[in-house]
């Protein structure tokens, strides 16, 4: 960005006035998306790159470039999934995985969210939580699986739990950061003018800390999925985690990969639900830094 600076005569004065400064415009500035980009950012178009390496990944597999021992063509891995969900045995093992993933990330985030924003305005409960979330957070959650067990016994409560533990810490870290962002002499100009504390908080310091707070959300929804899976994994008989393991001992590759592809498409409809509700009733937060 260029700028150039054009003295002027102050007339009353008879002395030069301030320099009037005139920054050039970049023409890409101006220039609106081309259409490829628009595709691409849009829902649909988000497909396209998982298609582009499919395509590739089944013209390796046909010319005989990838391994199919390991790496089964698409078109099996597509086989292998009709098959189970004409068996009925994916889509009720998909329903008891969504259930905990849901429930993990509201016992995740609810509390971390308030926990959060209270810790941005108050020194003492910041002072007093924060070195507990720096010595807990670095521990692996996944390691704890067995304390849960003891505790909660087996089933799929440890791994609800498990899903809200791995989905609290980013919620309240973005949470506070958020509400430590907010710029402190707007509450000040709101106090003069005689706004109270809760008029200050859905004001002022709620909308400004709302996108760090969303983003801490689409963190802690992912991590939920990361959880509920790696629990069922370890600890649970049922769920499409627990048939992904089971493919994997049997060495059902193809089952496998088809019980992936639904594991990772559950984890684009929760981060696209996530976004799509801050785009309906907070479309304004994503034009903030």
């Amino acid at each position: 960005m260029s700028e150039s600076s054009v003295p002027t005569r102050d007339r009353a004065a008879g002395q030069p006035a301030a320099p009037v400064v005139r920054y050039a415009v970049d023409p890409r500035a101006e220039r609106p998306p081309g259409r490829l980009f628009r595709l691409l950012s849009s829902g649909a178009g988000s497909i396209v790159p998982v298609a582009v390496v499919l395509l590739l990944w089944q013209a390796g597999s046909m010319a005989g470039l990838i391994d199919k021992t390991f790496f089964p063509a698409p078109s099996e891995c597509v086989r292998a999934l009709v098959e189970l969900v004409s068996s009925g045995e994916l889509l009720p093992n998909v329903g008891i995985t969504a259930r905990r993933i849901l429930l993990g990330f509201l016992l995740g985030v609810i509390p971390a969210t308030l926990l959060g924003i209270a810790m941005g305005r108050s020194r003492w409960i910041r002072v007093l939580v924060d070195p507990l979330i720096a010595i807990t957070y670095p521990i692996p959650v996944v390691a704890i699986l067995p304390l849960l067990l003891v505790i909660f016994g087996t089933g799929g409560r440890p791994i609800v739990v498990l899903a809200g533990i791995i989905s609290f810490f980013p919620a309240v870290v973005n949470a506070m950061s958020g509400v430590l962002q907010v710029d402190e002499r707007l509450i000040l100009m709101a106090r003069n003018l005689g706004a109270g504390r809760q008029q200050i908080l859905w004001k002022i310091i709620l909308p400004g800390a709302l996108p760090s707070i969303f983003a801490g959300i689409r963190l802690a929804a992912g991590l939920a999925l990361l959880g509920t899976i790696a629990g069922e994994f370890l600890a649970a008989s049922d769920g499409i985690g627990s048939m992904t393991w089971r493919y994997w001992q049997i060495y059902q590759i193809d089952n496998m990969y088809a019980t992936l592809a639904v594991i990772a498409a559950m984890g684009f409809l929760l981060t696209t639900v996530t976004l799509r509700v801050q785009r309906r009733f907070f479309g304004w937060t994503e034009g903030q830094k």
